[in-house]
């Protein structure tokens, strides 16, 4: 029905795709828990700087 290939093909698609949807359920976790860390130490009196050359 999908060719003689599909075998690879199909499991190849499912795999990077779980892969994908990992690596992005990682960085929005990442990016959370940095927002987070920020606002905790800015809380605590820590402020950002913009660093200028």
């Amino acid at each position: 029905m999908f060719g003689e290939h599909a075998s690879f093909i199909i499991p190849s698609y499912i795999i990077s795709f779980i892969a994908i949807l990992g690596m992005t359920v990682f960085i929005i976790a990442q990016h959370k828990s940095r927002k987070q860390e920020l606002k905790r130490l800015e809380e605590a009196g820590i402020k950002r700087r913009a660093k200028h050359d």
